[in-house]
């Protein structure tokens, strides 16, 4: 009964059960109900998705299919044609990599947080766990992301690159919020930009920036306390290579669900990116949102030095980088206001790396996942090792005026060094060799911290334990002779305004 269903599947890929149907009738002369009970009748190795499309259809795939690139892209391509509230979530994240902070969906994947007639961001999220077409990993420094389900074999490998644009995206929105400030956009202290904690929310809809703006266009008159209710600037960020006019559907879809509204005050619009395809432009400009770019608010040395971070961060394999290169970031990016503390952050593995191969260690690498016995993995920030010992290094790229705290030193010694412990205890190459775990910070230590540093390295007998502060550092990196990297460190780990 249900061989023309299966030979469709087999020539056409996974399919909607209304595609189908229609093969079915127009193709094989079957009447419209005939055709609907084979389709709904079909068994054997035919499966379906338990996700709900329009007018009942369901998705059909077969058993074999299940999982395939083929299977995904199809399901990809039903979910868009039917303007499915999930779809526009799947495309979004795969806009961003395939992997997001799960803090952020509620940005991103185009639903209200909570409105009536719409589907919930919340209920999106869950039914698509539920069919395993999004799935959750824990991300050391992010917490909790989500994952398109296609890339359950390779996740790890997309991490690298979503914390890049996650790093640069929240400088820029440092920058943007001071550029509207200082032209006056918004009300000076009500500005807020996402976090962890929560995100900035205009009535049903959650931003990657919001805040009120008593500019004149955007006054709605005066509210029943005879006060002028403001409007709203409203923007949202995507720093990947261009932004596709598919890439913008699920922020469209997001300002329709605001713009239904009543008695929400009026809204100017923003959507930052490196680049637009001239589709996505022309179809944001022709919707009232303004398609603004890091080169026309900032410059494009600007828009240059933050493919060069996006584009070094994300390099899976981390390799050296030049102290020239170290240089040009920090010096176009710095431009942005707030910037420099964060990058010293992001980049001072780097100076580590660098200054570990200078004294002579042939390996080193750069934010190596170890996972031990038990599964548990964590991130280690430098990895270097000789034909004697294997060191790792935990970083902090501090400012001289933020310590390292006795927590910082807590976390470290109790969730990773024994995680790399035991990885190194089943590493083929290293079980043999001496085993270093060291802290470095481009600040200074606490009271607490260091007190607990100095207890951890006379108690431990199994591997050894050193730490380093600024000045520490600072003499050995002069000790290997590094000149350019000396001077890297001097410029952007020293003399700098000591600013938080």
């Amino acid at each position: 009964m249900n061989y023309s269903v299966h030979q469709y599947l087999l020539r056409n890929g996974p399919s909607l059960s209304s595609e189908i149907t229609e093969y079915l009738i127009h193709s094989c002369g079957l009447s419209s109900q005939t055709a609907r009970q084979r389709v709904s009748r079909a068994t054997q190795d035919i499966l379906r998705l338990e996700l709900s499309f329009p007018r009942r259809a369901k998705f059909l795939f077969l058993k074999e299919q299940a999982g395939t690139g083929l299977y995904w892209g199809r399901l990809n391509e039903a979910l868009l044609s039917c303007n499915s509230a999930y779809g526009y979530a799947i495309s979004a994240i795969e806009e961003r990599g395939g992997i997001i902070p799960k803090c952020y969906f509620e940005i991103i994947c185009g639903a209200p947080i909570k409105q009536k007639k719409h589907l919930s961001a919340s209920t999106v999220l869950n039914r698509l766990f539920s069919t395993n077409l999004l799935k959750e990993v824990t991300v050391d420094s992010i917490g909790s992301c989500v994952y398109l389900g296609l890339h359950s074999n390779h996740v790890q490998s997309l991490i690298p690159h979503m914390k890049a644009r996650i790093l640069a995206e929240d400088l820029f929105l440092r920058g943007i919020t001071s550029w509207l400030k200082n032209l006056g956009f918004v009300s000076y202290n009500q500005v807020k930009t996402r976090s962890n904690e929560s995100n900035p929310v205009v009535s049903t809809t959650a931003w990657d920036l919001a805040a009120p703006s008593y500019l004149s266009p955007l006054v709605s008159g005066e509210s029943q306390g005879g006060t002028i209710k403001p409007g709203f600037v409203v923007c949202d960020i995507l720093l990947n290579n261009e932004v596709s006019e598919r890439g913008i559907q699920p922020f469209l879809q997001k300002l329709n669900s605001l713009r239904s509204l009543k008695n929400v005050g009026k809204q100017l619009c923003f959507f930052f990116a490196s680049s637009y395809s001239e589709s996505a432009f022309n179809k944001l400009k022709s919707v009232g949102v303004s398609p603004a770019t890091i080169s026309s608010v900032f410059d494009k040395e600007v828009n240059s030095g933050m493919k060069e971070l996006i584009e070094l961060l994300s390099q899976v394999s981390r390799v050296s980088v030049s102290s020239e290169k170290l240089d040009v970031i920090f010096k176009t990016l710095g431009k942005v206001e707030g910037a420099a503390s964060r990058l010293r952050g992001a980049l001072f593995e780097y100076v580590v790396a660098e200054a570990m191969r200078a004294s002579g260690y042939n390996g080193v690498e750069i934010n190596k996942f170890c996972r031990n016995a038990s599964g548990v993995q964590k991130e280690a920030d430098v990895v270097c090792f000789n034909n004697k010992d294997v060191c790792f290094i935990e970083g902090k790229g501090y400012n001289i005026n933020k310590k390292v705290t006795r927590d910082d030193v807590d976390y470290w010694l109790i969730e990773q060094v024994p995680v790399f412990h035991e990885y190194c205890l089943s590493h083929p190459d290293w079980k043999n060799k001496k085993l270093i775990f060291e802290f470095w910070t481009s600040s200074t230590f606490s009271d607490e911290a260091l007190a607990r540093l100095e207890e951890a390295k006379k108690a431990t007998k199994r591997y050894t334990i050193n730490f380093k502060n600024n000045k520490d550092l600072f003499l050995f990196i002069a000790d290997s002779n590094n000149q350019a990297l000396l001077k890297t460190y001097k410029d952007h780990f020293i003399n700098y305004p000591m600013t938080l």
